[in-house]
Parts: C-alpha cells; structure tokens; sequence
C-alpha cells in the first residue's frame, strides 16, 4: 500500500498530470489536499466507508485499472496525496507534494 514515486516537487502555477494505476486487489483512490484535510477526510471514511463522491482533487481506482487527476498547483506549500479507503490511510498510503 504504496505510493510511487511518494513524492514530487513542481513549480508553483504547473499543471501536473498524475495516472493512477492499481496493481493491487482492492479499491484504493488517490485524493489530493492539505495534511489536515486528508485527516479529517479519512475519519469520515471511517465511519461512513460506503461513500461516494467524486471531486476533481481524487481519482478512485478498481484494481487493474488506471484514473487520472489533472490538477494545477496555484499555491505554494506543502501538500499531500493518499487513499482514504477505511485503513490504507492509516498504513502509510500517504505521499506528498512540495510546491514551490
């Protein structure tokens, strides 16, 4: 349960494009945000892990197959990306990007 690469640097105000393969058995997503907000978007998981929802900062992905997020980075700081599936946040799904 692991992100490659983990982490990235990019510019402020580039557009990156990230494609998201699955080569596992399982659902996992990949969710953009802020360190806080991925917390708190993984306690919701936790209690309501059947939810659905769909914005442009994720891409949920079945296994064997692949999503895209196509996200242009408009402030600096640090960001993060992980799966918010009930548990894989909690193992270390988790990866980071720096803006600068």
């Amino acid at each position: 349960m692991r992100f490659t690469p983990g982490s990235l640097t990019v510019k402020r105000g580039e557009t990156v494009k990230f494609v998201v393969h699955n080569d596992g058995q399982i659902l996992h997503e990949m969710v953009l945000g802020t360190p806080q907000a991925l917390k708190e978007h993984a306690e919701l998981m936790k209690k309501f892990p059947d939810m659905e929802h769909a914005d442009a900062n994720m891409a949920h992905v079945k296994p064997g197959k692949s999503g895209e997020i196509v996200w242009q980075f408009s402030k600096a700081g640090e960001f993060e990306f992980a799966c918010l599936q009930p548990g894989h946040f909690e193992a270390g799904m988790v990866g980071n990007v720096v803006v600068k």
